[in-house]
């Protein structure tokens, strides 16, 4: 995970408690954050394959570090947990592991998705979480958003705060103009080619996003 990603879920993350990281990869957000001196433990995960036993290899004979096997949230039931990572994946798959995040309804969960973070802002609501902060983070000459949800009053989003983000748009940190560039890209991209209600809706999107400039 890029260094920049990494400081920022790191960051968002709660500061104690029991904390995991779904799809912890070469587990460092998971070593980083046992080193916190009032965390309790961290459970990484992994699926299975070399990753997994490249991640127990990273993990031994670590203070605080527990790894686990299996998909999404399932290897993390009957815990307590403070605080989730579920990062580098897509925003749908993140969706879809969100679906048992109601088996842990008082934890702050961070996300980092890489792709259709709109679509994930957008399916927040439905599964009762709202977003309670977000930063961005560059990656590869592109900027990623990090969001931290809970489960509270969630409310649907308009147009524009899916696409942006509400809070970012309100904050504006650094990377947010690249950010409204980058998905007018990606919509004049998917212009192209469109016609009739399609057509008329994308150019208002464009027209919205323009405004935020």
């Amino acid at each position: 995970m890029a260094s920049e990603r990494l400081a920022a879920a790191e960051d968002l993350m709660p500061r104690r408690g029991v904390l995991a990281d779904v799809g912890a990869g070469d587990g460092r957000l998971a070593l980083r954050l046992a080193m916190r001196s009032e965390v309790e433990a961290v459970y990484a995960t992994e699926k299975g394959g070399e990753v997994l036993r490249s991640l127990r290899r990273t993990c031994a004979h670590r203070a605080k570090l527990v790894v686990r096997a299996g998909d999404g949230l399932a290897p993390l039931r009957g815990l307590h947990l403070d605080g989730v990572a579920v990062l580098g994946m897509g925003g749908l798959t993140i969706l879809g592991i969100l679906r048992e995040a109601a088996d842990h309804e008082g934890a702050t969960f961070v996300l980092g998705p890489m792709q259709a973070a709109p679509q994930l802002r957008s399916g927040l609501a439905d599964l009762g979480l709202e977003v309670v902060d977000e930063r961005l983070a560059r990656h590869g000459g592109r900027v990623y958003p990090i969001l931290a949800v809970r489960h509270g009053e969630a409310r649907p989003l308009s147009g524009i705060d899916a696409a942006l983000g509400p809070i970012l748009r309100r904050t504006r940190p650094d990377g947010f103009a690249q950010l409204v560039r980058e998905r007018l890209a990606y919509l004049h991209a998917r212009l192209e080619g469109a016609c009739g209600a399609r057509r008329a809706a994308l150019a208002r999107d464009i027209e919205d996003l323009e405004a935020e400039l």
